[in-house]
């Protein structure tokens, strides 16, 4: 074999590896941002939500029974619409939320337990209701109610602020750049990609030597291919940038009052990203068109020397 033959094939061969690397290693890296952005909008959104209304529900429905309980007009008008509104507001986010939590199967079961327990205090708050003309029996019910509600760890609304925080390591998680993808997009995908050109660069000034070529269309298209896929990053930091706006959107204090407007601005945020994470699918076809162009463009250079003597 020829040395310009073996020069050329050690070449392909380095090409194509440093090609599949790259495509690999931006195909993961891409995958790991925009993966989470219609988990954060289909999932995690509303089940944050549901649970943030309920624990507000619940905790503004305990201040509306006492009212109610203790109202002169308490006999004739039963306890308060209000209060109704707002244990029935609670349990239905508890029914929805309970089927589809981000918080794993641990969090799913706390919530079975709460919603058991949302029932055993509204049984309690008509029980107080119910014992209204006899004051201490009245308010052995009320303070039952209040420790079912606030007693600390075993409370429901502990229990529900336990659920929340798993949620939202979930996505701290889901949103969260990492070291992992740091890692990725500030250092390996530049670092092949930067080599990849590098090497193209040189092989093309190597056929310009050795053969005579002003340049070779199939290289130079594979250089300026790498140019094109430029727009990546820039699509993964936008998809960041709106990963982290819905986070803090999802983690206000008043999520609880405002679920309606926050689970659509959050859908806003997230509109575009949607279309942005299905670019994922053309990295690998733009890796078998780059892998494509540089073994067309170098083969037939490998070929003229297939028959030259030792």
């Amino acid at each position: 074999m020829s040395g310009t033959r073996a020069f050329l094939v050690r070449r392909l061969i380095a090409l194509l590896g440093v090609t599949a690397l790259a495509v690999i290693a931006l195909l993961a890296a891409y995958f790991g941002v925009s993966r989470n952005s219609a988990a954060v909008t289909g999932r995690s959104t509303p089940a944050i939500l549901q649970v943030a209304a309920a624990i507000d529900a619940l905790d503004a429905s305990y201040d509306e029974a006492k009212r109610s309980i203790s109202s002169p007009t308490a006999e004739f008008e039963g306890l308060s619409e209000e209060y109704r509104n707002k244990l029935s507001t609670a349990k239905q986010s508890l029914a929805q939320v309970s089927k589809s939590t981000i918080g794993g199967e641990s969090a799913r079961g706390s919530l079975r337990t709460t919603a058991a327990l949302v029932t055993s205090y509204g049984d309690t708050i008509e029980q107080a209701y119910a014992s209204r003309d006899n004051p201490t029996l009245k308010n052995a019910y009320v303070r039952y109610a209040d420790s079912i509600l606030r007693h600390d760890q075993s409370g429901i609304l502990d229990r529900l602020k336990s659920v929340q925080k798993r949620q939202f390591d979930v996505l701290d998680d889901q949103t969260s750049f990492g070291w992992l993808l740091s890692f990725a997009w500030w250092l390996l995908v530049p670092g092949l990609f930067v080599t990849l050109a590098a090497l193209l660069v040189h092989t093309q000034r190597y056929l310009r030597r050795h053969f005579r070529r002003l340049v070779s269309p199939w290289l130079a298209a594979a250089t300026a291919l790498l140019v094109a896929l430029l727009p990546l990053a820039v699509f993964t930091y936008q998809t960041q940038d709106r990963l982290e706006s819905a986070r803090t959107s999802l983690t206000r204090s008043t999520i609880g009052r405002t679920g309606g407007p926050t689970a659509r601005e959050v859908a806003r945020t997230m509109r575009s990203a949607q279309w942005q994470a299905g670019a994922v699918g053309w990295i690998p076809v733009g890796g078998a068109v780059l892998a494509a162009l540089i073994l067309v463009g170098l083969q037939p250079r490998i070929d003229e020397y297939r028959f030259q003597p030792r």
